[in-house]
């Protein structure tokens, strides 16, 4: 068993990542829950609520795409800001979804490959582990890539 702990250390990372990314998805949907609450008292006493608020609630959040900075022609920051905005914008488009979901399906190939035809002994299990985890990441990479393409904004 100790030995156990010393080959899988690096286990501890993709574990914190999961167990941090599951948090997220709870505070995520307590504030959504949190949200729908306050409307509904609103609603209950008759007031309008605050376009904020129904922002909110349709998914306008400021956490979704931010916007892009005001542009100076003369201002070298303001110029800088502007062009790493548009030079990292494609990542929410569709185009950003396909290009992630073939990467990983190419690296998760990759590791197929390493798997099965890899001539460094005892070296295929790992490579095997790795390629489970990126095939599942691929699959994600994929749907969100198709409701990206599907769903596009109007």
């Amino acid at each position: 068993m100790h030995g156990f702990f010393f080959s899988f250390w690096w286990l501890i990372f993709p574990i914190g990542f999961f167990i941090f990314g599951a948090w997220d998805r709870w505070l995520a949907y307590r504030r959504s829950q949190d949200r729908l609450d306050l409307l509904r008292t609103y609603t209950q006493q008759g007031k309008d609520p605050p376009p904020e608020l129904i922002r909110a609630l349709q998914g306008g959040d400021l956490e979704d795409v931010p916007p892009p900075p005001a542009y100076d022609p003369y201002d070298r920051d303001s110029r800088r800001a502007y062009r790493r905005y548009h030079r990292h914008a494609w990542r929410y488009t569709p185009y950003g979804a396909w290009r992630s979901a073939i990467v990983t399906g190419a690296v998760a190939g990759g590791f197929w490959f390493a798997a099965y035809y890899g001539d460094v002994p005892g070296a295929d299990w790992p490579f095997r582990l790795v390629a489970i985890i990126m095939s599942i990441i691929f699959a994600a990479n994929l749907v969100t890539a198709l409701f990206a393409t599907t769903f596009r904004n109007r």
